[in-house]
């Protein structure tokens, strides 16, 4: 995929690069190395800086709360050591930025039909941070927007 074609021209002429959201099965499947093709070749641009990759706090407490509980994730346990690593990468903000909701966003997520309240508010990440699409598997998500997965 050529760069341009991941970045939105902005009305001054310059450049913004596209955003994605992440899920937590998506930064779940990250950290244990499962990504499919698609969801990897996102995260590599990120780590290339070619794209912005956002995660949502609900999706972060849902990552933590999995590796808490001992839960597997597509046949791994992800060790509790890595939890260290969870922050490590959300603080250098290089290659995955922590959002959360604004004032508007909490409006969109009063609009949406969704009966989950996580994808809920993954769903209004995605619309207050206009991003071009979800990094998950969650075919209730996949019903409402853009998504890239496999």
């Amino acid at each position: 995929m050529h760069l341009s074609s991941f970045n939105q021209k902005e009305k001054n002429g310059g450049y913004r690069l596209k955003s994605y959201i992440i899920d937590a099965v998506a930064f779940l499947a990250y950290l244990s190395d499962r990504l499919p093709a698609k969801a990897d070749e996102i995260f590599k641009l990120a780590e290339n800086k070619q794209v912005n990759l956002l995660l949502p706090s609900i999706a972060l407490g849902e990552t933590l709360y999995t590796i808490y509980k001992g839960k597997e994730i597509f046949g791994n346990e992800i060790p509790f050591e890595k939890i260290d690593l969870i922050f490590q990468i959300l603080e250098e903000e290089d290659i995955i930025k922590l959002t959360d909701l604004d004032i508007n966003a909490w409006r969109i997520f009063n609009g949406l039909n969704i009966s989950e309240l996580h994808d809920r508010m993954i769903v209004s990440s995605f619309h207050q941070n206009k991003a071009s699409a979800i990094l998950t598997k969650d075919t209730k998500i996949t019903e409402k927007i853009p998504v890239i997965w496999d």
